[in-house]
């Protein structure tokens, strides 16, 4: 069986950051964006895709490896981002600090998943949290300017305890999220 697959940490939404995105839902109001469930917030660290569920003991594998004698983090989300041009922008998101320590996850993730023969991803890592996807926008003056409200503004702080495999179903009513196993960082 196929499954779409991801390697992430869940985000609890603080109350600064449940407020501050009711705040910009209302300033969007009038865009298309699909906005991310603030009860399924998470910071990916690997994106699998479409991955035959067979893999998922190696993936189990990789990951254990990868987080081995990793001790739990804080972290916090800071500023707003986009990405995408400013003429077509795509995704809003809030920054993922510190990243040095999302870079070191990542790389030992992708040094175990590399060492049992998943393919490299040519991506660039943005340690980063979506907020929504943008289908289309009005007026990208106000996204700018939004954003440059936001400079700065700490959305929230919390701590990282554990790293999850998340399959990732995709309904009509929008993603549904299944973990299929978790490694607990002391």
């Amino acid at each position: 069986m196929i499954q779409r697959l991801f390697i992430a940490f869940d985000v609890v939404p603080s109350e600064t950051l449940s407020r501050e995105y009711d705040k910009l839902r209302l300033i969007f109001s009038r865009d298309r964006f699909s906005w991310a469930r603030l009860n399924q917030m998470h910071m990916t660290l690997k994106f699998l895709g479409e991955t035959s569920s067979d893999k998922i003991p190696i993936i189990r594998e990789a990951m254990l490896e990868a987080f081995d004698g990793e001790s739990a983090a804080a972290f916090s989300l800071d500023s707003l981002g986009v990405f995408g041009s400013s003429y077509a922008p795509k995704v809003l998101w809030t920054h993922v600090v510190p990243e040095d320590q999302c870079r070191i996850w990542f790389d030992k993730l992708k040094s175990s998943l590399l060492s049992r023969g998943f393919e490299y991803d040519r991506q660039n890592f943005v340690p980063h949290l979506t907020l929504a996807r943008i289908k289309s926008i009005a007026d990208r003056k106000v996204l700018n300017e939004t954003v440059v409200k936001y400079k700065d503004f700490c959305f929230a702080e919390f701590r990282v305890q554990e790293i999850v495999l998340y399959e990732s179903l995709l309904k009509p009513t929008g993603a549904e999220y299944i973990r299929h196993f978790s490694v607990s960082l002391y």
